[in-house]
């Protein structure tokens, strides 16, 4: 099996999630994919114009998208955090109130991420990433080392295949493969770059079951290459039994997926 195979559910919905991320993003995005959204018609195509492309091109300027769908996925977000809520922690995850993705976004503004892409494609996913540290004596000392773990919500179009595996009689994900893009630098050239990050719950016997992560990345040839598989620990130096990863719905926390809130607005 290729790394590159993707879940049949992701292969039927994919569309459906892409025409609603365009159609929130307004209409700048909608003309760029042109006949996409926008058909050509047969009557453009004359003598002076073969094709119809200059006609068309006029059409396409003069064109006007009303970004309903996208100022309704605003107003939903309002009504939502329109009153701040209320985060109850121990004082050890004080850190997320200031940046619980490494990026600087707060645990309130992962949240109305989240909100969001489960209003444009009904569900989106939650992962914690654990950084490599060595093992600490305590928690003090694990918040010396600044080494916490971190939040990332993932929209559905890059989560591309997941499985789940049975457990006495409990249902436990074993698989989840991510799409994830990256920027190389080499001087003032930046480059876009595609990577599968494929977190795994392995069988270690008697059991028991150990997570681990792998990447695989492109070689000069364009062949997709896997990496050294990581094994996460937490701060004893103890594996995990299980992947820190879920699933955000519209309903409920399950893989299953059904239509977006916004989907027939965005239809419309």
């Amino acid at each position: 099996m290729s790394i590159t195979n993707t879940h049949a559910d992701y292969d039927k919905h994919i569309k459906t999630w892409n025409k609603l991320d365009d159609v929130c993003d307004g209409q700048e995005v909608i003309k760029s994919k042109k006949e996409t959204y926008l058909k050509k018609p047969e009557l453009f195509d004359s003598i002076k114009d073969p094709g119809g492309n200059k006609r068309y091109g006029e059409y396409l300027h003069r064109a006007i998208f009303p970004g309903v769908t996208g100022r309704t996925l605003a107003s939903h977000i309002g009504l939502a955090f329109g009153k701040a809520p209320v985060f109850n922690r121990p004082d050890e995850l004080e850190y997320l109130d200031r940046n619980a993705d490494g990026a600087g976004r707060s645990i309130y503004q992962c949240s109305q991420r989240a909100t969001r892409l489960v209003n444009r494609n009904y569900r989106c996913g939650v992962y914690v990433d654990y950084p490599a540290t060595t093992p600490s004596r305590n928690k003090a000392e694990e918040r010396l080392k600044g080494d916490f773990p971190m939040i990332h919500i993932i929209k559905s179009g890059a989560i591309i295949d997941w499985d789940y595996i049975v457990v006495g009689n409990q249902k436990k994900l074993s698989l989840v493969k991510i799409m994830e893009s990256y920027k190389v630098r080499d001087g003032f050239d930046v480059s876009i770059k595609e990577r599968y990050r494929v977190l795994r719950l392995e069988d270690a016997g008697a059991g028991s079951f150990i997570y681990t992560v792998q990447l695989y990345e492109k070689n000069d040839k364009g062949e997709w290459i896997e990496g050294d598989v990581f094994i996460p620990t937490d701060y004893h130096g103890q594996a995990w039994e299980y992947i820190p990863f879920t699933f955000c719905g519209a309903v409920d926390n399950s893989e299953e997926i059904s239509t977006p809130p916004l989907y027939e607005l965005a239809t419309m």
